[in-house]
């Protein structure tokens, strides 16, 4: 399977190169001719090693093994989008966004012991709880490094915030054995259950309700997320302090107010995120969300933070090229993952989704 997929990243490459010599290299907006040629070979090669793939897997072990891990995307796309939100407003990259929902995951799992030992709920709605209690404790560190920390802070930069949220990274490290203990905590899942899904008399597929509550929970945080950018004030504020923060200041944005929020709302998805990663098959330590940290700047990177759908496709991208290079070769994913969003982006410096911004003086 690898050698055809080096075979079409070579044929790709000799067509490309091919044409450039050949043809743009005698135009005068070969830029222009370069960059529509990736575009459409792109999305061309993405398809064509997917369908190889699964031409190799079969299309029941690819659904199948997709629906397992829908639970692993929909945490990958809520971690996505909690950073894309944070660069919009602040032009900043969070570094603290997996340490900050750690420290939701973590207050989520005491307060289900503390249920346990003290009320006499049912396990759905402890966790239920749980979850809202890790998203607010992660919401309110997002508004306090805003708030208190980035406010409080002169000569602050877009490399200072970084700076200050990798520092970040290292108290809330240091903080969290001191505040929930030395023992990694463990978060149940809503249910151990499954359903059976029948395409064919032949074909039957196993979706984990985990997996289904995952996905909506998703679905209906990044629609209220998209109908709030697009149908409130706050949502208009975001684009317009996201287009030039002075600017958006000047007529009048509480530009204050929106990136406090914009780091609440972030801090609240990673919380969920982390709340939700927990339980598939990981215990919650200082350190669980690092690969989801990563993934999601990688997401960010491979779909460009220009927009908050081409980083969900990148969080899916990443997704898919991990579930299927594990099921070929499980002690490789990672390389092949990175190496597969490398290739990507040395074709799409920008992202697969971005654009270049002109800015008027």
């Amino acid at each position: 399977m690898f050698e055809k997929l080096m075979w079409v990243l070579v044929s790709f490459f000799v067509v490309y190169f091919a044409l450039d010599l050949l043809w743009f290299r005698k135009r005068a907006k070969r830029p222009i001719y370069q960059q529509r040629l990736i575009n459409i070979l792109l999305p061309i090669g993405i398809l064509a090693g997917l369908g190889i793939a699964i031409k190799e897997m079969t299309v029941y072990l690819f659904l199948q093994i997709f629906l397992l891990n829908i639970a692993e995307l929909c945490v990958l796309i809520l971690a996505t989008t909690g950073i894309v939100l944070i660069f919009k407003t602040s032009v900043t990259t969070n570094f603290a966004q997996g340490t900050i929902a750690t420290v939701g995951a973590f207050t989520a799992a005491k307060l289900v012991i503390y249920l346990t030992k003290n009320t006499a709920l049912t396990m759905v709605p402890k966790l239920a709880l749980a979850m809202v209690a890790s998203a607010l404790t992660s919401f309110l560190i997002g508004l306090f490094v805003d708030t208190v920390i980035f406010r409080r802070s002169k000569y602050l930069s877009s490399v200072g915030k970084q700076m200050i949220t990798m520092g970040l990274v290292l108290v809330l490290l240091g903080l969290m054995p001191l505040i929930f203990g030395l023992l990694p905590l463990t978060i149940e899942q809503f249910s151990y259950d499954g359903k059976m899904i029948q395409l064919t008399e032949e074909m039957i597929l196993y979706v984990p309700d985990h997996n289904i509550l995952t996905a909506i929970i998703t679905v209906s945080m990044l629609t209220v997320l998209f109908l709030a950018l697009r149908f409130t004030k706050w949502g208009l504020g975001v684009r317009a302090t996201a287009s030039n923060e002075t600017v958006a200041g000047m007529m009048g944005v509480n530009t204050r107010l929106i990136t406090a929020l914009s780091w609440g709302i972030a801090g609240a998805f990673g919380g969920v995120a982390a709340y939700l990663y927990a339980p598939l098959g990981t215990q919650v330590t200082v350190s669980f969300m690092t690969s989801v940290q990563v993934n999601s700047f990688l997401a960010s990177v491979l779909g460009g933070f220009s927009s908050f759908g081409g980083p969900i496709v990148g969080a899916l991208l990443i997704n898919l090229f991990a579930s299927i290079s594990s099921f070929f070769n499980s002690v490789w994913t990672s390389v092949i993952v990175y190496a597969l969003v490398l290739i990507l982006v040395m074709a799409k410096p920008l992202g697969l989704f971005g654009k270049k911004t002109a800015k008027k003086v």
